[in-house]
């Protein structure tokens, strides 16, 4: 699963900056979202599951942030040092 500490930069594991690559935000986002789809979560226990719906919110959130330049800069502004 993911590791829910990490800021948006660190969780899509992009540099952290305002410029985004475009291309590198939504290859970063496909692949970690790839492994933590609901879906692929089905046949799991009810917690598992919840685990994994919670995980794919979150790398939307991410997704969502950094995708929006505004976003991106309030995501720098507010990560810990």
């Amino acid at each position: 699963m993911i590791d829910f500490t990490l800021n948006h930069f660190e969780l899509l594991g992009l540099p952290v900056r305002y410029a985004i690559d475009a291309k590198a935000l939504d290859a970063a986002y496909r692949e970690l979202q790839r492994s933590v789809h609901p879906d692929r979560h089905a046949a799991s226990d009810d917690a598992s599951r919840r685990l994994a719906l919670q995980a794919a919110a979150r790398v939307n959130e991410a997704y969502r942030t950094l995708a929006d330049p505004v976003g991106t800069v309030l995501a720098e502004w507010t990560r810990p040092n």
